[in-house]
């Protein structure tokens, strides 16, 4: 099998010996080409080919870093909030960060940002480190200290309001971030695990591209899945931290308690057996994620009892947010069958939408599932027939609500 081409002339040289073997046309190529042409032509680049400098650098460069900082807050998904430790009040005069990722801009934006892997050694990449943040946002009269190394750190949380510990996993791509053992390393869960016996409340922010298990890091008062937030992701953290936005991110896999429980998506079987490495032991779920505030589901309808097969399925689904402020609500359904011929998850995620409510406000939230939602491929082995919605009960769910709706 030749390899991918990754020069230009790779790319020419595949290209023409594709056409000559007649897998591709030559008006297919014309095509592409005459689309890039037109857009240059469109553009002025073929009269003015190269950039004004100075108004990139004024007109650009930083125009799209408020819109970053919001898509980096909106991704953050509070999994643990003891005691309401976060976001942080006026009580908390002082907070020591710590951890290897706290002021790592280069790890924070992950791989394939500049280079390959990471940003390339020599780069100095613009941005907002989760330190930089928190100390930008924090209050009038609040310490921000950081922590020189781990002992530091220790001794420093003894007298300290809170501790941020930032952990995670090295920036990479494919390959180089390839780990069967998706783990925080020992250090770092020795580093939790002490501030956590200063007895001083710790909250601890992730910076991965997936949820690794925390070991010895886990249980503390609060923990932030930030993801790999980029270059704003600083601000965005401690925009959590202090209050400014309220978390309403939710996990899109399960988060795994140990190595070798494998994160579960929202259409995958829970487990084979009984076996602790198969069942379906998570530390949070899918779908997992706290709030500020405090939401309910009051009820969940169908517009029908029964609709045909092929149809889609519309529900409608009664929230409320009975905190006391303001807050987004991912609402999610769910969709089982009670006997079904065929085997499938015992629930499968069929709808969502996500809505903004003011406190105490209440909401009618309507929904429509897809008949591609309820399908399923029977009698194949290798699943590459025709999917099909089979006729019977549907139950949907909504939180602890649910309503049954027959397909015939």
């Amino acid at each position: 099998m030749q390899a991918r081409p990754f020069t230009a002339e790779k790319l020419t040289d595949a290209l023409r010996t594709v056409v000559q073997n007649g897998l591709i046309s030559r008006a297919r190529i014309d095509e592409a080409a005459g689309r890039v042409l037109r857009l240059k032509f469109e553009l002025g680049l073929f009269e003015h080919p190269f950039v004004d400098v100075s108004r990139a650098n004024t007109e650009v460069l930083g125009t799209g870093r408020e819109l970053a900082r919001r898509a980096a807050a909106a991704s953050q998904v509070l999994l643990r909030n003891e005691k309401d430790v976060l976001p942080f009040g006026p009580a908390v005069r002082r907070i020591v960060v710590a951890g290897p990722y706290a002021d790592d801009i280069d790890d924070q934006a992950g791989g394939w940002t500049v280079g390959w892997q990471r940003v390339p050694a020599g780069v100095k990449l613009p941005g907002t480190t989760v330190l930089r943040g928190i100390e930008e946002a924090a209050p009038a009269g609040t310490q921000i200290a950081r922590a020189e190394d781990d002992a530091d750190a220790v001794a420093q949380a003894r007298t300290a309001d809170a501790s941020v510990v930032v952990v995670g996993e090295r920036a990479g791509a494919e390959g180089g971030a390839d780990s069967p053992r998706p783990e925080l390393s020992a250090d770092q869960q020795a580093l939790v695990k002490s501030l956590r016996a200063s007895g001083r409340p710790v909250v601890v922010v992730v910076i991965a591209g997936r949820p690794p298990t925390l070991g010895d890091a886990d249980g503390t008062e609060g923990l932030l899945m930030s993801w790999l937030p980029g270059t704003e992701g600083g601000h965005a953290v401690a925009d959590v931290l202090f209050g400014r936005v309220n978390p309403a991110g939710r996990l899109p896999v399960s988060w795994p308690r140990r190595t070798g429980n494998d994160p579960l998506y929202y259409q995958q079987l829970p487990g084979t057996n009984s076996g602790a490495e198969s069942a379906h032991d998570v530390a949070y779920d899918f779908g997992a994620g706290l709030s500020y505030t405090r939401f309910t589901f009051d009820g969940i309808g169908a517009d029908a009892a029964s609709v045909p097969a092929g149809a889609p399925v519309r529900v409608s689904v009664q929230v409320s947010n009975t905190g006391a402020r303001e807050g987004d609500l991912f609402v999610p359904v769910y969709v089982s069958r009670p006997v079904s011929d065929v085997l499938a998850p015992p629930r499968r995620l069929a709808a969502f939408t996500r809505v903004h409510l003011r406190a105490g406000e209440r909401a009618t939230v309507r929904l429509a599932v897809p008949a591609a939602a309820l399908a399923v491929t029977p009698g194949d082995i290798d699943g590459s027939g025709p999917p099909r919605v089979e006729r019977g009960a549907y139950v949907f769910t909504a939180g602890e609500r649910a309503v049954t709706v027959d397909v015939t």
